[in-house]
């Protein structure tokens, strides 16, 4: 079980990068509502919070990639975000939108796109 919500935001993070490699992605952006991750994943030496087993296996995803950064979101900017999780949670089996979403989902995420 997941202990903390930091240490589950950085899961994600290490989900979302197998993802991108996957999918044969090289240039990544990651963006997340958690400071806390996104403040650990740009420390380039050590660090010894508890999310550093994750951060250095993201570390070492990323030297897969061509290009990453990382960017830290507002809550109220990820407002597309929580719509495609929203309905991720009412469905049993994993599913990924790569190239279209959802009518709602696309409406919110031009909503976002003004306030970035």
């Amino acid at each position: 079980m997941v202990q903390t919500v930091a240490l589950a935001e950085i899961i994600v993070v290490l989900h979302r990068l197998q993802f991108a490699m996957d999918m044969g992605f090289s240039n990544v952006i990651l963006e997340s509502d958690s400071r806390i991750v996104i403040k650990n994943l740009k420390v380039k030496g050590e660090d010894n919070s508890k999310l550093r087993p994750i951060t250095w296996d993201v570390h070492n995803m990323l030297k897969g990639f061509t290009s990453y950064r990382f960017e830290f979101v507002a809550r109220k900017g990820n407002v597309a975000t929580h719509a495609m999780a929203s309905q991720g949670m009412k469905h049993l089996v994993d599913f990924f939108w790569v190239e279209e979403a959802q009518l709602k989902v696309l409406e919110l995420a031009v909503l976002d796109r003004r306030f970035h």
